[in-house]
């Protein structure tokens, strides 16, 4: 008898204990055998796993993995691991989430579907320029503010923009005055909408107006969400022979999926908090590459060339990182401090007041760059915080479920947000 995770249980199944919600509601009894209808209520009910008679999910991995022609996990094992530099792999956590990138890597290449490709070499477009004295010196901190401030200045956010930040900011904020402000935007109105009626959420009818979203998620969590779309939408013109933008956005939604699924797993926090902050977290990125191109494409070489984090790479060409400037982003835009934490310490979460939150961001953008490693550039895999990991106190088992859940949902919020009308 062994713990087996949810998407390895199959009908017919028998439960080796009692089954319960991560809340503690009793689901099944010990003994009982397992329907598809069963397994269906389990996992809408947040269950990843469960004590199961007779068999080991060692077997069962090793079965699922067997279904897999050996030559397709050997190419998906060789364009993993060379990103793999900078992670501890004797951790269980990176353990687990390489072994299951590798396996959906697999599955992909096995069906045809095309996989970011890197040849390692370090020979990309960022490269063609001349390194040149990028770093500013003892300087740094004022010329990190003075970049912020200078951009933010250049910036033309909308109009909604500026109200949805006085939702924010109001303590007095109602729900009718958060949807009236939405309903003004007919283009946000109609992706909040989109969202709250995605797999997503799962609810059982359809959402039809502001005002029932606002009354189904509460003020704050939609008004998180609208910040983020209104974000996304005045940060998609940023010329792709400087950047990716869609890929980053993939990235940084995908970022957003794991970081709320993983605060799911959590007693009273807010998915909508934790998905936004996953969407942001990157922001100081598209902060520096219209400041300071020519440095941010030299990080960006430097971190392909010697296969090192980026953050690491950015600290040593210029002198800070782009999780310091979003996190001076979030200061100036006088967003929630929580959200400002998430993103300032994203690869630094014990550095963090509230370590499990940025932990969890941390562990979010990990999983994201497994799904498509180098895809914004990115020379490896940031690495994993282990404070941040264990002040979660989660299971290396709720991974592989969370992996799959995310990917059912990842294609319909990328449209959502990124998707042209």
């Amino acid at each position: 008898m062994a713990f087996i995770k949810i998407d390895d249980i199959t009908p017919g199944m028998s439960l080796a204990s009692d089954l319960r919600s991560r809340e503690g509601r009793f689901l099944l009894p010990q003994g009982a055998v397992l329907s598809e209808r069963s397994i269906l209520t389990c996992k809408a009910w947040g269950v990843t796993r469960a004590e199961i008679v007779g068999h080991e999910q060692e077997e069962l991995t090793e079965a699922r993995m067997a279904a897999i022609p050996p030559k397709f996990i050997m190419q998906a094992g060789q364009y993993i691991r060379p990103y793999l530099n900078h992670v501890d792999h004797r951790h269980p956590a990176i353990e687990e989430i390489t072994r299951i990138a590798i396996e959906r890597t697999a599955q992909r290449i096995a069906a045809g579907t095309p996989v970011w490709c890197d040849d390692g070499d370090g020979d990309c477009p960022h490269c063609e320029m001349v390194p040149g004295k990028s770093r500013l010196g003892d300087d740094g901190p004022r010329a990190v503010l003075h970049l912020v401030r200078e951009q933010v200045g250049l910036i033309s956010m909308p109009d909604i923009f500026y109200k949805i930040m006085q939702v924010m900011e109001s303590p007095f904020s109602s729900a009718s005055h958060i949807a009236d402000v939405v309903a003004k935007d007919s283009s946000l109105t109609a992706k909040l909408l989109k969202l709250v009626n995605s797999a997503y959420y799962g609810f059982p009818s359809k959402i039809g107006s502001i005002r029932r979203a606002v009354a189904l998620l509460g003020t704050k969590e939609l008004t998180s969400l609208a910040f983020g779309i209104s974000v996304v939408n005045t940060f998609d013109r940023i010329p792709k022979k400087v950047m990716d933008v869609e890929s980053f956005w993939k990235h940084s939604i995908t970022c957003g999926i794991y970081a709320s699924l993983v605060s799911s797993w959590k007693q009273n926090l807010s998915g909508e908090r934790f998905f936004v902050a996953g969407l942001l977290h990157d922001l100081g990125r598209l902060i520096m590459l219209k400041g300071m191109p020519d440095a941010c494409r030299e990080a960006i070489c430097l971190s392909r060339k010697e296969r090192m984090p980026l953050f690491l790479a950015e600290r040593r060409v210029i002198g800070f990182d782009h999780a310091h400037v979003g996190g001076l982003l979030c200061r100036e835009w006088k967003i929630p401090g929580s959200l400002e934490q998430m993103v300032r310490y994203h690869h630094a979460p014990a550095k963090a007041e509230n370590i499990m939150e940025a932990g969890i961001v941390n562990l979010a953008n990990l999983m994201a760059s497994f799904t498509s490693p180098g895809a914004c550039g990115e020379g490896v895999i940031p690495p994993l915080c282990a404070t941040g990991w264990e002040s979660m106190g989660i299971d290396v088992s709720d991974l592989y479920p969370a992996v799959v859940l995310a990917e059912r949902q990842l294609e319909e919020i990328i449209q959502i947000f990124i998707g042209r009308e």
